[in-house]
Parts: structure tokens; C-alpha cells; sequence
């Protein structure tokens, strides 16, 4: 049968003695892939294909292992699967009786399967009950559309496909899928990652009202990974999600050692925020004169914590931009200025960048709680009790409504006692907790890190368009981690 398989190990299958070059290769390589696609589908999935082969044959290049591709699914037979340790549909499943029989036979062997998207479709007109079985049970019930951004839900940060993620993530556009029953009722399904119910109503013109949608999960009877991710060409655009696709692949294959994480050779300096230690202590959180979402005051004790001196700039974003291959943010009226701060990020973005600096550089980066933001804005230890951060005077220390419109360059006011710039005003900044009205009176007394979950974020500080009572250390603001603002960006922390 004539196999039209491209990638590392064709070129030596050709020039070289048979068997011998497959044979070498495959032990320098610890697995296999094969990757089936086809060109004859909706021109999203053909874009996934195109970016998922490059993405996939990249990564085999970077971490020795074997990635070969097809759009021939005769190729889906005993001869051909037994050769490779995971096969992977990237856009299409097998039509025909005997590809399909070929599969099954594989799986329950012991090969590795991994499906995006379309690959795992199935209705009444599919008529193959074991590869409903194999997925869960689930059958496709409905969609949004058009495609999408979602949050997620990491049901699992310990497995080894989505550990270290946070709990939640802002997923690039896509077309979801919704499955009855859902396949977490079956007890042989662990579902890994599941739409979040502050995503319902999802959808403009066909709309998910709500319900239990998993879009990652693994069959624990078989070797396998199904992904509901898959359409179109910002799949494979956010750096954390990329992250977790190459450790269910790792995972299937039953690689050893570590995987490749860095997507520059080395970030100089002033690539990424500088950080100022802050020593632990104990402090007065909140006020019990400005309202009631700033109360009640209370004695919060913290350990020590790093947070970054300024906010993290355009310049220091667009290096992650790059290296990542994600669009910039919606260009402000005023246009970028590489030392403004970035704005017009999410907390789902700002979490992402944090996970990729963190795998640049081997230290872990993330958002400050709100109580060490609010403890740093202050002057931790050294503090003077002042309103705002730094002074008793906001037009010192901070960029406001009255200063201006827009954002400014950072570090140009007056720092406060720790040397930090614009923790009063110039952009909101995002920090890690959840809001909760009634968490002040409930807080831990020390490190609290806010609610278990929520629907809101909180940001604190201020911006360039708000007046200055709204700039004070203690004032509040919530909005969904999806949202983003011309006035809204933040700065990162570490332990």
C-alpha cells in the first residue's frame, strides 16, 4: 500500500537502508506520532491543521521525538498503527468499516490517542457505538457559534496534563461543543478542563444556556486525550494552552525528562519588570470610613513576597507578544508608548503571561493577593499611613483624572517607601483574589488569599480617567477575570 507520510523520519526512510534508519530513529526519538488530517473539510479545521503540524512538528524538533503526518486515512491499518505509539486526528476520523476497525483494535492494544475538536464528533449518522463508548458516551448535542473566546475551568491542577495551571484560564477563540449526557457521568471518564458557567449564555446565533460542557478529558480505560479545542487559527495563539497540549502529548507518548518550555534563548533585564522584596509584618487591611466594601478593617499579617517596581509596560509585553506568537491588545486612542503600561489585558491575560515568564526564567511569577498589593501600595513596614501611595497628595505620587487623558510613562512621579512607582493611579492593576462583599469580616489573619471562587476579580489603585478619592490605597474595584480597559492593566509578584 502507498503511505504518504511526511516529517524527521521520511527523509531517512528514503536514502537509507530500510528498517535500519526507522529503527535508529525511533530509539533516539522514545515515541512516535502519527498525525492524520484532512484537506477536504471546513476551512477553520484545514487552519488548525496547518497550524497544529507546524506547531507539532516544531516541538518533535525541539524534543526528539518522531512526528509524521498523513492525509491518508488508508494509512489508518494494522501495518501502519502498530509502528507508532500515538496517533493523533487533528481534523477528521476514519469513514470507512475497516480504518475503523483498525483503530479499535489499536487502542485496545495500548495505543495512544489524541483528538481535537471535529475528531471527536458524533451523532445519530455516526453509527459507531464503540467509539461513543470510547469518548465517554457523550453524543454531540449543540454548539456556539460563531467561535468564541471562553474561560475555563481546570477541574484537575495535579494531572499530568494540566498540572500547574491555574484554576481557571482564558481559552482562545473557538466553536465549543456540548455533549448528552455528559461524558463526566461516566465513571471511566476524569475530565481535565470544563466551560465555565460564567461563560452561559455562550453564543450570538446558536447559544449554550448552561449545563455541564467538559472540553478536555481522557477515558481511563484507554491511553487517550480528547480536546474539544480545534477550530480555526487562534488555537495554538496562548502560551499556557499550548503548555497543557504538549503535556497531554507527553503524557500519551510516555515521554521522560522535561519538555522544552522557553521560546527565547535568554530575556535580558529589560525584557521583563524588576522586583523589590518586600519583608512580611503585620498591618491595618481595608477602612471603616469610606464605605461599606472597604470594611471592616482589619489586622492582616503577611510573609515576605516580591512585587514588581512598576507596572509591567508595553515593551515588556510585547516580548511575550512575540515569543508566543499572540496579538497585542486593542490599541489604545493614544496609541502605544513602549514605557506606558500595558492595558487592555484581561486577568486571564495576565495570568498567562505570568505562567510564561515564569517558565522563561525558571523562578514563579504571579499576581500579588490583594492583601500584599494593598500592604505594598501602603509602604509595607515603612509605611507613613498616607491615603495614597507614597504621599498625602495624589498629584505627587500619581497620574489621574485631572492629569491628563491616557496612560503615562512609569516611574516619572514620586515613588513610596519601598521604591514602588504608580501604585496610586496611571492604570488599575489587577491582583490574584476573587471578590466576595462579606470576605473582609471572614479573612484569614494571615496570608489570606482571598475567596475559593467567585465571579468577579478585583482590581485596586486607580487610573489616569478616575478621580482621586478612587485612587486611594483601601478603594475596591471588581469586574469578570474576562474583561479587559483602556484603563486596566497590572503588575506581577513572587514569593
Amino acid at each position: 500500500m502507498k503511505r504518504y507520510l511526511h516529517g524527521i523520519s521520511l527523509f531517512l526512510w528514503l536514502f537509507a537502508i530500510p528498517g535500519l534508519a526507522t529503527h535508529c530513529l525511533a530509539q533516539q526519538a522514545g515515541f512516535k506520532v502519527l498525525a492524520f488530517y484532512s484537506g477536504k473539510v471546513e476551512p477553520d479545521h484545514i487552519d488548525f491543521s496547518n497550524d497544529a503540524r507546524a506547531f507539532f512538528t516544531k516541538l518533535g524538533a525541539e524534543n526528539h521525538f518522531t512526528f509524521d503526518v498523513t492525509s491518508d486515512w488508508t494509512n489508518c491499518n494494522d501495518a501502519v498503527l502498530r509502528d507508532y505509539q500515538v496517533v493523533m486526528w487533528l481534523n477528521d476520523f476514519p469513514h470507512t468499516q475497516q480504518q475503523r476497525e483498525a483503530f479499535q483494535k489499536y487502542m485496545e492494544n495500548g495505543g495512544g490517542w489524541f483528538g481535537f475538536h471535529v475528531a471527536g464528533y458524533n451523532d445519530k449518522t455516526t453509527q459507531w457505538p464503540w467509539f461513543v463508548d470510547f469518548l465517554g458516551g457523550g453524543v454531540f448535542y449543540s454548539n456556539s457559534w460563531p467561535p468564541v473566546q471562553a474561560r475555563l475551568s481546570v477541574d484537575d491542577t495535579t494531572h499530568a496534563v494540566t498540572r500547574g495551571m491555574p484554576a481557571a484560564y482564558g481559552s482562545p477563540v473557538n466553536e465549543w461543543y456540548h455533549w448528552r449526557p455528559s461524558p463526566r457521568e461516566n465513571p471511566n471518564v476524569k475530565v481535565l478542563i470544563t466551560l465555565a458557567p460564567s461563560n452561559y449564555p455562550l453564543g450570538i446565533k446558536d447559544i449554550l444556556p448552561g449545563g455541564d460542557t467538559p472540553v478536555v478529558w481522557t477515558n481511563t480505560k484507554y491511553n487517550m486525550i480528547y480536546m474539544n479545542m480545534g477550530h480555526g487559527d487562534k488555537v495554538l495563539s496562548d502560551f499556557m494552552q499550548n503548555n497543557m497540549i504538549t503535556n497531554a502529548l507527553f503524557w500519551l507518548g510516555k515521554k521522560k525528562g522535561g519538555i522544552s518550555r522557553k521560546t527565547l534563548p535568554a530575556l535580558r533585564p529589560g525584557d521583563y519588570p524588576e522586583l523589590v522584596r518586600v519583608d512580611g509584618g503585620t498591618f491595618r487591611m481595608g477602612s471603616d470610613s469610606n464605605g461599606k466594601d472597604e470594611a471592616p478593617a482589619h489586622s492582616v499579617t503577611l510573609k515576605n513576597f516580591s512585587i514588581a517596581k512598576t507596572e509591567t509596560t508595553v515593551a515588556q509585553w510585547r516580548v511575550f507578544c512575540h515569543a508566543t506568537h499572540r496579538a497585542m491588545p486593542d490599541l489604545p486612542g493614544w496609541g502605544w508608548h513602549e514605557d506606558h503600561p500595558v492595558i487592555n489585558v484581561s486577568w486571564d491575560d495576565c495570568v498567562a503571561y505570568c505562567h510564561w515568564l515564569s517558565d522563561q526564567t525558571g523562578h514563579h511569577y504571579r499576581l500579588p493577593t490583594e492583601a500584599e498589593w494593598e500592604f505594598a501600595a501602603a509602604g509595607g513596614s515603612h509605611t507613613n499611613g498616607a491615603a495614597f501611595s507614597g504621599g498625602t497628595s495624589i498629584d505627587s505620587v500619581g497620574w489621574y483624572v485631572a492629569t491628563g487623558y491616557g496612560t503615562k510613562p512609569v516611574a516619572t512621579k514620586k515613588p513610596n517607601e519601598l521604591g514602588l512607582f504608580d501604585m496610586t493611579g496611571n492604570v488599575w492593576e489587577w491582583v490574584s483574589d476573587w471578590y466576595d462583599a462579606s470576605y473582609y469580616a471572614a479573612s484569614p489573619a494571615n496570608n489570606p488569599a482571598g475567596p475559593a471562587n467567585g465571579t468577579y476579580k478585583v482590581y485596586r489603585g486607580g487610573a489616569w480617567s478616575v478621580p482621586a478619592p478612587n485612587c486611594r490605597i483601601s478603594y475596591r474595584n471588581v469586574v469578570p477575570p474576562s474583561s479587559s480597559n483602556f484603563n486596566r492593566g497590572f503588575r506581577i509578584a513572587a514569593d
